[in-house]
């Protein structure tokens, strides 16, 4: 389990204080994301037993409620339900971060029941996938992956609102994601272009707060609740 930076969080476990742990690599290779140095693994690496440990008395002084294990690609880590049922056995509530490119991995968190929440990232519509995420990638795993993330616990499907979509993209994702029910939640996150892997991106505008309330109007047919992070 290669983890090669840890920060305190307060948003990402909704409701929750605690901190959101990087692993290192990604299969990835989208042009907006703005962790480039988690992408490639070329990271340095933090000491597990020390981690656990710190974390083991921020729970007991009731300091943290929960962790968020996020990359880079966290279901790219072999011995990733090994390291969430240490964390469990800490008492804290477990969420994991995904592209949704591995469902073994998440059938596997999914059986050994340790993880509590689970958001997956839809990039993008079905058939302009390839593109937005600059691999080829076989898109079934994606669709496999959607389903398995409804049956968690607790779950969001979120998507970044990059500059170039327009509505017709969020209405298929919305369809190719839910089929003919509802999901639980879909959060709907604003573009940085800040440190883009793709230097491209960086020129590009987010979009403005009115339209992610037009947004946010749109995919409540398709979600029980919509969460907008927007400046």
């Amino acid at each position: 389990m290669i983890i090669c930076a840890r920060e305190e969080t307060s948003i990402d476990y909704p409701g929750k204080f605690g901190q959101i742990l990087f692993t290192s690599g990604c299969n990835f290779r989208c042009g907006f994301c703005h962790n480039p140095e988690l992408i490639t693994g070329e990271n340095n690496q933090i000491d597990l037993d020390s981690l656990l440990k710190d974390l083991k008395a921020r729970v007991k002084g009731g300091w943290y409620q929960a962790v968020c294990i996020s990359g880079g690609e966290p279901t790219l880590q072999k011995d990733l339900p090994e390291f969430v049922k240490k964390l469990k056995e800490l008492g804290i509530l477990v969420k994991i971060d995904s592209n949704g490119s591995n469902p073994e991995m998440l059938q596997i968190l999914l059986e050994q029941g340790n993880v509590d929440y689970v958001a997956m990232d839809i990039k993008s519509p079905r058939e302009k996938y390839i593109s937005v995420i600059g691999v080829d990638t076989d898109l079934k795993k994606i669709d496999k992956s959607i389903e398995i993330v409804k049956k968690f616990p607790s779950y969001e499907f979120r998507t970044t609102v990059l500059p170039f979509m327009i509505e017709e993209d969020f209405e298929k994702m919305g369809k190719w994601v839910t089929k003919k029910e509802k999901v639980k939640l879909w959060a709907l996150n604003q573009f940085n272009p800040e440190n883009t892997f793709d230097p491209e991106y960086g020129k590009l505008k987010p979009k403005k707060k009115e339209d992610f309330m037009k947004l946010s109007r749109l995919m409540k047919k398709y979600a029980e609740d919509i969460k907008v992070l927007v400046d």
